[in-house]
């Protein structure tokens, strides 16, 4: 069988991607999946760089058994709120990723491979510079909750904190939720390890009065998944299939020690007090049993 590989270069924000198309002639080859991703939140979001990369390795794990494949991306950014109406619908996008609810595991097809493998579990908090002092007096989750907490609104970590009882700001871009809290409009903002030092190292020049607030983490359960529409089914198939393989492998977990080993080293965990929050939103259906699919955090005794 005479194989011919073709490479398509896309540009995102601060990356060069690869798609790759895999076109295999015989007389059973196999149509191709379009798989169609939303695009980043913002020209300074760089968080897909990532996700991209473990969805386009996945789809290549899956060739054998499903032949080729191509990946669209959105021309326009599908706001958050309305990603899994779009998700269902299956006209711009069939794949998205996010961090999970029932309601996304009810409308959608999850794939419960937690593909940054529990690092959003673990949540920095950003600051404004004057507030460093209001933070080196917080210990505890009542102390913490006497503070208002900045978040998007339409963020599923909203809706966590929200339940929890926190008294929440609502911001409605993802840009202006740092603008927001360099002019003090609300006291923190929760961040993943991977997230925080590059948003606010981006921004430094335009937002000079945002800092990583050096002593505490929030701990909040959530896996972070594939989502993929209910209309495309086998493209579900051949996600987990690829998933699952590089579980097994060991790629999956290279991909995120190779993105995001630095960042856990610099957020320094261990040394850090650890408020435990708890997740009232966390599916019944997480694989928490599958310590392969999670990274071991170094923490301190609770």
């Amino acid at each position: 069988m005479k194989n011919t590989l073709y490479k398509q270069k896309i540009s995102f924000p601060y990356v060069s991607f690869f798609v790759l198309f895999f076109f295999f002639i015989s007389s059973s080859s196999h149509a191709s999946d379009i798989i169609k991703i939303n695009r980043g939140q913002s020209e300074k979001d760089i968080r897909t760089n990532y996700t991209y990369t473990v969805l386009n390795k996945a789809l290549i794990a899956s060739i054998p058994k499903y032949g080729a494949f191509g990946i669209e991306v959105t021309g326009f950014e599908v706001p958050n709120h309305q990603t899994l109406k779009e998700l269902v619908k299956g006209e711009f996008i069939n794949v998205a990723m996010a961090l999970t609810t029932d309601e996304w595991e009810e409308k959608s097809t999850p794939i419960r491979i937690p593909i940054r493998r529990g690092i959003f579990s673990y949540r920095l908090l950003a600051i404004n510079t004057a507030k460093a002092e209001v933070f080196n007096n917080i210990h505890t989750l009542e102390q913490l909750k006497t503070l208002t907490v900045g978040v998007r609104k339409s963020w599923t970590t909203r809706k966590v904190l929200t339940k929890l009882g926190f008294e929440v700001a609502d911001a409605y871009s993802y840009d202006s939720i740092f603008a927001m809290l360099d002019k003090n409009r609300f006291d923190y903002i929760p961040r993943g390890i991977h997230e925080i030092y590059d948003e606010l190292e981006i921004r430094k020049v335009d937002l000079p009065h945002l800092m990583v607030e050096p002593r505490l983490a929030l701990y909040i359960p959530s896996p972070f998944y594939m989502f993929v529409s209910k209309s495309t089914p086998q493209i579900a198939a051949r996600l987990e299939l690829g998933l699952e393989k590089m579980v097994e492998d060991g790629s999956l977990q290279s991909l995120f020690e190779q993105y995001y080993g630095a960042y856990i080293e610099k957020a320094d965990l261990e040394n850090r007090t650890i408020i435990h929050l708890g997740n009232p939103l966390l599916p019944s259906k997480t694989p928490l049993e599958r310590k392969e699919l999670w990274h071991s955090f170094s923490v301190k005794a609770q």
